[in-house]
């Protein structure tokens, strides 16, 4: 927990700041690379590289006045350095600052983005640790039916398994088409696909299909059962991956999915994979 001017805030894992210097120290840092336009611009710039002057004039299109001052804020507080051939670079603090500065840009730009999405659905299932790198998904669309195409989502996301040679999944629903699609990829593409289903989900699969897909020494099939309350749907392809949630009001809501074909956001979702991995059981007899 963060204290700062007798205001209490902070998450589950917060930090007590305790003397007056660290407080200070915190504010002064905050409002030095946070409150300024140009500070940000500049530290988004040098997280890329030393720079020359010039380069950074013309990138961010000010005057050098106007960049030299804000270069010597940020050297007066440890964060920015000129090294003897006048290139501008960012200090090993510098280095970390910018870092987390851009992954809480990137976190705000993908919570207004798609504000309605978050503010509307249980993101329970997401762990504190993956909470803290949601800005991996700022590079994302969110696919929603409409009343001219009222199966948008579902159409969109059995597009996006018939192009996929790996599927990681997890799944806390049943719908009656996808063990057929999953015997397609699995049988005739040879597609690698590792599910991780609910108890109740795992009961509903018919268990003749089941039996084809994983009677073989050499089946593209793991499957995994968890016992606990999943919160969240997710497909992870070596193209895509798609999100879905639960609404507010404990129904799963078929007609939003947080899709995205970005490298880091289907990183981030490899590691929410791992996360739900960790609670389950390898499934083996499922005939």
């Amino acid at each position: 927990m963060i204290e700062i001017n007798g205001m209490v805030g902070g998450g589950i894992h917060g930090v007590m700041i305790g003397t007056k210097e660290e407080k200070s120290g915190v504010q002064s840092t905050i409002q030095l690379v946070a409150c300024s336009a140009l500070r940000r611009n500049l530290l988004v710039s040098l997280s890329e590289g030393d720079k020359p002057l010039g380069d950074i004039r013309d990138e961010l299109n000010v005057s050098s006045t106007t960049a030299i001052h804000a270069l010597r804020d940020l050297e007066k507080g440890n964060i920015v350095l000129q090294d003897e051939n006048k290139r501008y670079g960012l200090t090993r603090i510098g280095e970390i600052i910018a870092l987390n500065l851009i992954n809480f840009m990137n976190a705000i730009n993908v919570l207004k983005k798609h504000e309605n999405f978050w503010l509307e659905h249980d993101i329970s299932g997401i762990p504190e640790h993956l909470l803290g790198k949601i800005g991996c998904l700022s590079d994302s669309i969110v696919v929603k039916d409409t009343a001219t195409d009222i199966f948008k989502v579902h159409s969109n996301y059995v597009a996006m398994l018939k192009d996929a040679n790996e599927i990681k999944g997890v799944s806390p629903i049943f719908v009656p088409e996808y063990p057929v699609i999953f015997e397609e990829l699995i049988m005739k593409k040879k597609a690698d696909v590792e599910l991780i289903v609910t108890k109740e989900v795992l009961d509903k699969i018919d268990k003749e299909i089941l039996g084809k897909i994983s009677d073989s020494k050499n089946s593209h099939l793991k499957l995994y059962a968890i016992a606990e309350d999943v919160k969240a749907a997710l497909t992870i392809t070596d193209r895509h991956i798609s999100l879905g949630f639960f609404r507010l009001d404990g129904t799963y809501d078929y007609s939003n999915d947080l899709l995205s074909y970005d490298k880091e956001a289907i990183e981030w979702g490899k590691e929410l994979f791992e996360w739900y991995l960790k609670q389950t059981e390898r499934v083996c007899d499922v005939r």
